[in-house]
């Protein structure tokens, strides 16, 4: 009889234990993270990249992995097929595109402003579908204000990647940094100093984590031309220019160095045309070379060919100037190329930015004096390169994730 209930006591022991270890692996087997964007996919903008890319590889960290933005135009789509055809990856992230019925892109009057009132309403629209009762175990990740204003305020979990700054967010994050299950990434120091957030208060909810590169997409051939410099990226947004009208008069000075040429990646068409005209003027045409809009394979695949990479912007843009992280630096730098850059502060601060040759803003033999000490700079040592990769960038977020 005593070694019946030995036995009974033994099966329950056991089958309690099988109990509590299948409770447990749903949430060791659906680790859920769902990012919320009001960015437009497919888009050639570099932050729909940034976004592409760092949900690539929590996908590959065992995350069920769901993105989540408006249709906002007519070429916004949430086909799985394409959107892997166009940013050109083979991972598991569901793509939930909702329609925004805001007529945001067809009046071309205060676009800017038109674009931050649609912003909010859709934010505060889809905020609504997402409560603790449901989503208590998803993290949620976003790059909008809104979004992170109104998840937080719920009690959920969820990581805000502050790329800029201005009143409206600095007020969200002042507002929100408290709430339980709200964390903040900032792509750089400056960002985290000027927001405003006590660092030492809230040290376990917030973390510095730059930009980084999908190094799967490099071939690490070494088929470079000596001369050639590169400029990739969108070369316009809310009217403002890059600043490469200075650049290509430059290459008309009689101090540049006859051997270098420049070549320019980058849209939309109506800009590309504006800067070729311009370089035909001045009888550059065998000099300069724009490509237009590329696809990310492709993008790559020329700035691997290149040896310098270049870094400019206007400094009439304030993220620019302080606060930019830029994915094209970090592209470069795993590419192998000498970069130089404008002096911006966002510059100097960016990881290894050591190996940076600086020129002054509007000062077009400063520019050339860069590229002339470009022949004796060593490209980055390739024993780092691994600290400046999504994979290692996404770890970081992952270890935020887990404070």
């Amino acid at each position: 009889m005593i070694r019946f209930y030995i036995l009974i006591h033994y099966y329950f022991l056991y089958f309690a234990f099988l109990a509590y270890i299948i409770m447990k692996i749903p949430i060791i087997m659906n680790k859920e993270l769902i990012y919320l964007t009001y960015q437009t996919f497919p888009s050639e903008v570099a932050n729909t990249i940034q976004t592409i890319d760092n949900l690539k590889y929590f996908a590959r960290k065992n995350y069920k992995v769901k993105l989540i933005f408006p249709l906002r135009s007519k070429t916004s789509t949430d086909n799985v097929s394409l959107l892997k055809k166009y940013y050109g990856f083979d991972d598991e992230i569901i793509f939930e595109g909702v329609k925004h019925n805001l007529p945001f892109g067809k009046l071309k009057f205060f676009e800017k402003y038109l674009f931050l009132i649609s912003h909010y309403l859709w934010s505060r629209k889809i905020s609504k579908n997402f409560s603790v009762k449901n989503n208590k175990e998803v993290q949620f990740f976003t790059r909008s204000d809104w979004i992170f204003y109104y998840l937080s305020r719920k009690g959920l979990n969820i990581i805000f990647e502050c790329h800029q700054l201005s009143k409206t967010r600095k007020w969200v994050l002042r507002n929100s940094i408290h709430e339980a299950g709200a964390k903040v990434i900032f792509l750089n120091k400056n960002l985290l100093f000027d927001s405003g957030i006590d660092k030492d208060l809230y040290s376990e909810k917030i973390e510095v984590i730059p930009n980084g590169v999908d190094e799967g997409l490099f071939s690490k051939i070494n088929n470079k031309k000596d001369y050639e410099i590169v400029f990739s990226g969108n070369l316009k947004r809310f009217d403002e220019g890059r600043g490469l009208e200075f650049v290509i008069n430059a290459f008309s000075n009689k101090n540049m160095p006859k051997e270098y040429t420049l070549k320019v990646i980058g849209g939309p068409a109506s800009e590309v045309n504006k800067l070729k005209e311009y370089a035909s003027k001045l009888g550059l045409n065998n000099k300069i070379e724009f490509l237009d809009r590329l696809d990310r394979n492709s993008t790559i695949s020329n700035i691997e060919k290149a040896s310098i990479g270049l870094l400019i912007n206007s400094s009439e843009n304030l993220h620019s100037v302080k606060y930019s992280s830029p994915l094209k630096y970090f592209e470069y730098m795993y590419a192998g190329l000498k970069i130089i850059a404008i002096n911006f502060p966002s510059h100097k601060i960016l990881p290894f930015a050591e190996n940076i040759l600086f020129f002054n803003e509007n000062d077009e033999n400063s520019f050339i004096n860069a590229i002339k000490d470009s022949r004796v700079l060593e490209p980055m040592n390739k024993k780092y390169l691994k600290n400046i990769t999504m994979d290692a960038r996404v770890n970081k977020i992952i270890s935020l994730i887990n404070k």
